[in-house]
């Protein structure tokens, strides 16, 4: 099948499947990495690879038409499974990018979790890079609004290097910049903790201000309820006591000189 009627038909599939596709850098700026499947935007959002195989058992693959070689993808954890023996790139911890070069009939590891990095080009376009020893392989990632992910060798760019530098591309739903949220909304906890330390801030500043300038207070007068903080750590006891005994008062032997006492 030659390159023009590969390009042909997969267009005529986006057509035909009447969502189209668009890149997954539309967010702009640098995509910084916080884990092997996500990286972030300064602007909030993110790309988030993590479901690519929902809907497939064990990895995405596809074949270059010119050379029968053929790739196994397998983003965000390393695996060992592989449709035959394939010892290079199940040894270790497995493998999250393979390729079965065909002129040897052997299998060759590309990367591993370990040896992949989110990267934008200049164009806004953005790619995962897989860089194991002197192999670099470049996934570029498409957003595709379509319910499934598809993996096809960049045919418009030459294999270089006698195979050291390959590029791959990645249509898929999950390659559409999303929210991150738990990156772009600050916790509850955090969100009740700045709360605080600004009401805090609030009472001293205020309540010293006032004392001072209303009620002639001087030195550690200026303070506000001043008693009250100079009670509170017996407070604080008296309370962790209360919590020891079970919520119940302590009872304690009457002062001498009380009237319980006489």
């Amino acid at each position: 099948m030659t390159n023009h009627l590969v390009v042909a038909l997969f267009g005529i599939f986006l057509l035909a499947s009447g969502s189209g596709w668009r890149l997954a850098a539309a967010a702009s700026g640098q995509c910084r990495q916080l884990n092997p499947c996500r990286c972030e935007y300064e602007n909030g959002q993110g790309i988030d690879i993590s479901q690519v195989l929902t809907k497939v058992e064990n990895y995405l693959n596809t074949a270059d038409p010119k050379t029968q070689d053929k790739y196994y993808f397998h983003p965000c954890q390393d695996i060992k499974e592989l449709p035959s023996e394939g010892k290079k790139c199940s040894s270790g911890d497995g493998y999250s990018l393979c390729r079965f070069n065909n002129a040897s009939q052997t299998y060759e590891k590309l990367g591993t979790i370990k040896d992949s990095s989110f990267h934008t080009d200049g164009g806004g376009q953005q790619f995962l890079v897989y860089k194991m020893n002197a192999k670099v392989t470049s996934i570029q990632l498409l957003c595709l609004k379509h319910d499934q992910s598809y993996l096809y060798v960049d045919l418009d760019k030459a294999h270089l290097s006698a195979g050291n530098e390959t590029s791959l591309i990645l249509f898929s739903p999950y390659a559409c910049p999303i929210t991150i949220e738990e990156i772009s909304k600050p916790s509850t906890g955090g969100v009740l903790l700045i709360l605080f330390l600004i009401g805090t801030f609030t009472y001293f500043t205020i309540g010293s201000i006032v004392r001072f300038m209303y009620l002639g207070a001087r030195g550690i007068e200026v303070i506000p309820n001043l008693d009250f903080w100079k009670d509170l750590p017996g407070l604080v006891r008296d309370g962790a006591r209360f919590l020891q005994n079970g919520c119940r008062v302590e009872r304690r032997q009457p002062d001498p000189d009380s009237y319980d006492a006489i």
